[in-house]
């Protein structure tokens, strides 16, 4: 069975719909948003609805929800990183760990930052692209990679997502449908110039804080599972 996976504790609406739909779950905790009680939410949910815990660590910038490049020093942002898995794995123990937004981007293809962020968590296993820096380094170290598929956004011809500031880059309910479909049945997408590109993946996310998301993710449910 394909695994399914969502970003969560981020307040978004209908956030408590999306737990029994998944079997995986990257909690925010703290960078990009999040506080203690929204951390241990979502522990009781995930151990009630047996979801995979995984931490959603971000640059630390709370004001531009993590969705924003910073210029930060190595040592301080690597500090950042383990103070936030630390604020989650204080309620319970951690399956994965997926960076969040602009720092998932970013060091899709910035080694140095890849390498922080490895660092940092260690020996768990890294939710990302299977083309990110990120697999690289982690394989290197003999870090789990779980390679990280999208179906409720477009790619672009290189493997990357589009900005979310570009129109289209955000995949309507039956869009979202279809393309986890393509890559449930062939392990591809179709990008945005119509090319078709091989995604390897061990997990399809979806956002919870996208408009429709309930619905998004039940039309992917019901595409891949029927």
């Amino acid at each position: 069975m394909i695994d399914l996976s969502a970003d969560l504790g981020e307040g978004a609406d209908g956030e408590e719909q999306i737990w029994p739909l998944i079997d995986s779950a990257n909690v925010a905790c703290g960078g990009h948003v999040g506080d203690a009680q929204s951390m241990r939410d979502a522990v009781v949910r995930a151990r009630e609805h047996g979801v995979r815990l995984g931490a959603h660590p971000s640059y630390p910038d709370r004001e531009n929800f993590g969705r924003v490049s910073l210029s930060i020093a190595h040592d301080a942002l690597r500090a950042s990183l383990v103070a936030q898995l630390d604020a989650l794995r204080a309620f319970a123990p951690l399956h994965h760990v997926k960076p969040h937004g602009a720092l998932y981007n970013d060091a899709h293809g910035d080694r140095a930052l890849a390498e922080v962020i490895v660092d940092a968590i260690g020996s768990m296993a890294i939710v990302c692209s299977d083309s990110s820096q990120m697999a690289t380094v982690a394989r290197k170290r003999g870090v789990r990679v779980i390679r990280e598929a999208f179906a409720d956004r477009r790619y672009e011809p290189d493997g990357s997502l589009m900005s979310r500031k570009l129109a289209g880059s955000l995949l309507t309910v039956d869009e979202a449908a279809q393309q986890a479909a393509m890559l449930a049945s062939e392990g591809s997408v179709t990008a945005r110039d119509g090319s078709r590109i091989a995604i390897p993946f061990d997990t399809i996310c979806i956002h919870a804080d996208m408009q429709h998301a309930v619905d998004r993710l039940r039309a992917i449910r019901a595409a891949i599972r029927n």
